[in-house]
């Protein structure tokens, strides 16, 4: 049975989930989703073989944001604070699109502090590709996003967003939270560029074959800048693959952290 915790950590009260025992192994969850929502077909099989710690990212979901400061390095150091917090020794971290990229983050300025990385859906800099598919979804530019396309693009998560980030700041809370992250998702800095071969632990990077804002190209561009790296390319697979291709996506994660357990 998974519990539903707090803890205290670089100035938040950060709500996590936790689940099964053994080598730890953090889950982070894609920008403007939550840890259950992402991970849903994640945490229970994982936890047969791991201790499961999956964190509401800051400003989402059960987790508050008292600055109201996004980064992907800020919220790798939270990362950093809850592992402390939690007294965790060298946890995997397999993060999905913004939470691969808070992996990254950690693998860059925390060097030691991860056993191994996966990082899925994720990228080393802004693409015309990526800008482009951020458009089609309406997030028009820093700032300035379109609810209504962005309603009728991804109607299904859409209409989960006023509830899965209620529990802070309300109900209406989730278009601030978005008008504030397309500010990150849209600043070249926030990227780490070639900083990423400065990641020593093995790393996997995931990417689904039909990934409509990461192309396949950058995604093996990643692959043979990080020195440790393995591939991993899902078939069939859009930028949702631990939803639409658990099974692959479980199997993969699980044979890769396996090898490198001991």
């Amino acid at each position: 049975m998974s519990e539903n915790n707090y803890a205290e950590v670089n100035g938040l009260n950060m709500f996590y989930i936790e689940k099964g025992k053994g080598h730890p192994l953090i889950f982070l969850h894609g920008g403007i989703s939550v840890a259950d929502d992402n991970w849903g077909n994640q945490i229970d099989f994982f936890s047969k073989y791991f201790k499961v710690i999956a964190p509401d990212s800051r400003g989402h979901g059960r987790t508050n944001n008292p600055t109201e400061e996004l980064s992907y390095k800020l919220m790798a150091d939270d990362i950093a604070a809850l592992i402390q917090a939690l007294n965790l020794t060298n946890p995997f971290i397999v993060g999905w699109s913004d939470g691969g990229q808070i992996a990254l983050e950690i693998g860059i300025n925390y060097p030691k502090l991860a056993k191994a990385l996966v990082a899925g859906g994720v990228l080393s800099e802004i693409s015309d590709y990526y800008v482009s598919t951020m458009k089609f979804w309406g997030i028009e530019g820093p700032g300035n996003v379109d609810f209504e396309k962005l309603r009728e693009v991804i109607p299904v998560f859409a209409k989960k967003l006023p509830d899965i980030h209620a529990e802070v700041y309300g109900r209406e809370y989730w278009k601030k939270l978005l008008q504030d992250i397309s500010k990150m998702w849209l600043d070249p800095s926030e990227f780490p560029g070639k900083k990423i071969e400065q990641i020593k632990v093995p790393t996997l990077i995931l990417a689904g074959d039909r990934d409509a804002a990461i192309s396949i190209e950058e995604a093996m561009k990643m692959y043979k800048l990080i020195p440790n790296a393995e591939l991993a390319i899902i078939p069939n697979a859009d930028h949702d693959v631990s939803y639409t291709k658990p099974d692959l996506f479980n199997n993969m994660v699980l044979e890769f952290l396996t090898r490198h357990k001991e």
